[in-house]
């Protein structure tokens, strides 16, 4: 939500222009289970956690985020009909990342992203390998 965004930037400072903001959920630890990890009920429903649209638009538009990237499924909550959160960002062209793994392993900041897409021709997506650069700790 906004309200997570906006206490996120309280705790960690404010998020730099030009990032990439990863939402680490803490669902990628179903990942093993994949019936558990989609999480869908008797009706088809997908239910896991995503990012509202309310905090995508601040993101692109206050911060002017270059993508976003999240543990799930989707950055659009596993109820969502309308896919709002994939508008906001397609309509930026910015581009999102998911099911990405590993979160909980890195800092809340300071690290550089290497992101290294499969090119589809014709496509509107492909796997990613992303590798997270840490900095050089001091001798």
């Amino acid at each position: 939500s906004l309200a997570d965004v906006q206490w996120w930037e309280t705790e960690h400072g404010r998020i730099p222009e030009k990032a990439v903001v990863l939402v680490h959920t803490g669902w990628g630890r179903f990942w093993t289970n994949y019936d558990r990890y989609k999480n869908q009920d008797v009706h088809g429903t997908l239910h896991f956690p995503g990012v509202s649209k309310e905090a995508a638009e601040f993101l692109v538009t206050d911060r002017d985020i270059r993508g976003m990237g999240i543990d799930t499924l989707s950055i659009d909550p596993g109820t969502s009909k309308d896919f709002a959160v994939h508008h906001v960002l397609n309509k930026a062209r910015r581009y999102a990342l998911e099911n990405v793994a590993n979160l909980d392993q890195l800092p809340s900041r300071g690290f550089d992203l290497i992101i290294a897409p499969i090119k589809v021709e014709h496509g509107t997506g492909g796997p990613t390998r992303i590798f997270a650069v840490m900095p050089r700790a001091n001798p």
